[in-house]
C-alpha cells in the first residue's frame, strides 16, 4: 500500500542512528542506508544530515516525517477496512428493508438456510425511503446485498438478479370512505370512472398488460402515473378518492387503507432482488435459498 522505504526511514530517524535502525529491522547497515538514499533520489532533496555521531532529519525530512507515520496509518486502517469486508462477504448477507421492502418471506428462508449453513449470518439493514427506483439499485450490492419485493419484470431488468418465490395477484385499495369500501371483491367493471394510481408504464410487463386492457374496455378510467410507490403514495390515496393498484402483501403498508381483490388473472413474480454481481454470502445464500423452494 506504500513505499516500505518509509519504515527505514522513520526508524532511522526515531533512532538518529542508521546502523541502530538496521540493527533493530534485522537487516545490514549498508541494506538500509541503500533504501534511504533510494528514498532521497526518489524525494528530490535531502532528508539526513549526516555526521560521525549519527544522523538528524532536514527540514524537509521533518515535514516527511510526519507525513509518513499519517500514511502509514491510513495505509493499515485502509488494509484493516478491506479485510474486514473480504471477511464479512464470505459470511454476511445484508439485508435491506424498509416500509415498501419488508421481510415477509425470509425469517422462514433463513430458518431453513441456517441449519445446512452454519457460518453464514445475516445483517438486517435500514433502506432509506429513496425518491426512485435508481437511487434503490445503486445501493443494491453497496449499502446492503438483497431485499424482497414484488418484482418489476421490465424496468428491473439489467439492475438486479431476481428469485422467484411466487406469484401474487394484483388488487386495489381505498380509503375507508370510499364508494367501494364495503366490496368483498371487485370486477374490472367496478373501475369503471374510477381514477386508479398505478406505477408508471415500463416496470412491470403484467401492469402495462393490465392497463392497456383498463385503457381499451374502460375508456372512463383515468390513471394517475406514480413513479415510485412511498408513503406520500399512500397518503394521496387515503385523503381522496383513489384506487391504488397495488398486490395483497403490501396490505400491511397502508393500514388505512382497505385493500381488496380484483377479479383478474394478472399476477406479478415476488420474491428475492439482488445485486448483478453478489458476494460469495450473498450467492451461497441465494443457491440454498433455490434448492428450498423446490
Amino acid at each position: 500500500m506504500y513505499n516500505h522505504q518509509l519504515d527505514a526511514f522513520i526508524r532511522a530517524a526515531d533512532m538518529g542512528s542508521f546502523g541502530k535502525a538496521a540493527e533493530s529491522m534485522f537487516i545490514s547497515s549498508p541494506a538500509l542506508i541503500q533504501q534511504i538514499n533510494l528514498l532521497e533520489s526518489r524525494c528530490g532533496f535531502k532528508l539526513f544530515n549526516r555526521t560521525n555521531h549519527g544522523v538528524k532529519l532536514t527540514p524537509a525530512g521533518k515535514s516527511l516525517y510526519e507525513d509518513a507515520k499519517t500514511i502509514i496509518r491510513l495505509s493499515e486502517d485502509a488494509l484493516k477496512k478491506a479485510s474486514q469486508l473480504a471477511e464479512q462477504a464470505e459470511t454476511t448477507v445484508r439485508i435491506g428493508t424498509s416500509l415498501l421492502y419488508k421481510c415477509r418471506l425470509l425469517p422462514e428462508i433463513w430458518a431453513r438456510i441456517s441449519e445446512k449453513h452454519p457460518e453464514l449470518r445475516i445483517e438486517i439493514l435500514p433502506m432509506a425511503e429513496y425518491e426512485n427506483r435508481g437511487t434503490t439499485f445503486a445501493c443494491l450490492g453497496t449499502d446492503f446485498d438483497l431485499f424482497e419485493a414484488v418484482y418489476g419484470s421490465k424496468g428491473w431488468k439489467g439492475n438486479c438478479q431476481f428469485l422467484k418465490l411466487s406469484e401474487v395477484p394484483i388488487c386495489c385499495a381505498v380509503s375507508t370512505a370510499h364508494r367501494l369500501a364495503k366490496a368483498e371483491k371487485l370486477s374490472m367493471q367496478d373501475l369503471n370512472g374510477e381514477y386508479l394510481v398505478m406505477p408508471i408504464e415500463g416496470v412491470s410487463e403484467e401492469l402495462d398488460s393490465f392497463r392497456a386492457e383498463i385503457t381499451e374496455k374502460f375508456p372512463t378510467v383515468q390513471i394517475i402515473n406514480s413513479s415510485y410507490y412511498g408513503v406520500d403514495t399512500f397518503t394521496m390515496c387515503e385523503v381522496n378518492p383513489y384506487v391504488l393498484i397495488t398486490q395483497p402483501v403490501y396490505a400491511d403498508i397502508h393500514t388505512n387503507l382497505i385493500t381488496i381483490p380484483l377479479e383478474t388473472d394478472y399476477t406479478m413474480p415476488y420474491g428475492l432482488v439482488y445485486a448483478n454481481d453478489p458476494t460469495p454470502a450473498t450467492r451461497k445464500f441465494i443457491q440454498s435459498a433455490t434448492k428450498s423452494k423446490k
